[in-house]
């Protein structure tokens, strides 16, 4: 879950203007690797339309918690 909202989030960073794009543009090897210093549980990139399944179903209070989650923990990590 939190690999899939840092993937959706680094979209709207990026304004990325489709999941096309996104995919073609955000699934190389150097942001994978970048990721996994972060986040080693990581082994490749998700599909856009994994992010846009899940979001389609998710309701907005449980995005805001594991938003919040996911801070948590990279600060308990010290990754920021």
């Amino acid at each position: 879950m939190t690999i899939m909202m840092i993937y959706g989030i680094l979209m709207f960073v990026f304004q990325m203007p489709s999941r096309r794009e996104t995919n073609q543009e955000m699934t190389g090897p150097r942001l994978l690797k970048h990721l996994q210093a972060v986040f080693p549980e990581l082994t490749d990139m998700p599909h856009q339309d994994t992010l846009c399944r899940l979001l389609e179903k998710m309701d907005v209070d449980q995005i805001e918690i594991a938003y919040i989650d996911m801070l948590r923990h990279l600060i308990y990590k010290k990754k920021i």
